[in-house]
């Protein structure tokens, strides 16, 4: 180095020097690279909703009336019909409960026409005569009643709702047995709303699925309709396969999920209901 420079120059040339050195040493790194984006979730389609209690995929349900409830064969009846129609619920659960507990609503419902048959006797010829003075002649009025009571009792032999029948038929005859009521039409008053409540429910909560599947079906029916019994039910065997991919509806319950091969998605498969209108879509080749 040359000595014969200044002193103020070499003080100047030490401080810079300094300062350089001081700056490499508090500099931080550069931050490291930001990791790469997680892969797509495969997205995991609902199954398509199951109808209650096991119903058919497709029903139609009585209309609705002004109170918002549904308008069926137990709506605006007379003391008669109220009674008659509340004798039939009772005889379609003491023919349909059979379970040992439910033995109460078949001794029950003999007690109940033992002791009131007068009365249900007198019941049903102002029937009878009802029917006779609406049809004339009296095979008309037959078999108008037959059609007619063939109606009331598949209405109350209603599949899905038949576990809920017998829960209420046994508290009624329970409480007839209980109570001894002197007057069968006083207390088929009394019960008759227990008993229609039952369909009531079912029909609110049939409406609830109808709704829930067809906005299953708007978004996902197109392209995984295939892999549900119900949306072959209600739209038959074209519809459109998951992917490329043959699904098979009698696979073993195991198998309870299809994988889309273009996006990965699990598609839920539901095992067919029993009795239910199941069409299967795929060749059996």
């Amino acid at each position: 180095m040359n000595s014969n420079r200044p002193a103020w120059l070499k003080r100047a040339l030490i401080v810079t020097a300094t300062g350089a050195l001081a700056a490499c040493a508090t500099k931080e790194p550069p931050p490291p690279p930001p990791p790469p984006p997680p892969p797509p979730v495969a997205e995991v389609v609902p199954y398509r909703p199951i109808p209650p209690g096991g119903a058919s995929y497709t029903m139609d349900l009585p209309p609705l009336g002004p109170d918002g409830r549904r308008i069926t064969v137990n709506s605006n009846l007379d003391e008669d019909g109220t009674l008659w129609h509340f004798r039939s619920a009772w005889n379609v659960a003491a023919l349909n409960c059979l379970d040992a507990e439910h033995q109460p609503i078949l001794d029950g419902y003999g007690q109940f026409l033992r002791q009131n048959a007068k009365t249900l006797t007198a019941t049903n010829t102002a029937i009878d005569a009802r029917f006779r003075k609406e049809h004339g002649t009296r095979n008309d009025a037959i078999k108008a009643r037959e059609a007619y009571m063939t109606q009331v009792y598949n209405y109350f032999a209603l599949p899905p709702v038949r576990a809920d029948l017998c829960n209420v038929a046994l508290a009624v005859a329970n409480d007839f047995v209980t109570g001894q009521p002197g007057d069968p039409k006083q207390f088929a008053a009394a019960n008759m709303p227990r008993i229609e409540e039952i369909y009531q429910r079912f029909f609110s909560q049939y409406q609830q699925y109808q709704v829930a599947s067809t906005e299953w079906d708007n978004r996902y029916g197109a392209r995984y309709g295939s892999s549900q019994p119900g949306y072959i039910a209600v739209y038959g065997a074209g519809a459109p396969s998951v992917g490329s991919a043959l699904v098979n509806l009698n696979a073993p319950a195991a198998t309870d999920q299809v994988i889309d091969p273009a996006t990965g998605a699990r598609i839920p498969v539901i095992p067919a209901i029993e009795g239910a209108p199941v069409v299967q879509p795929v060749p059996s080749e």
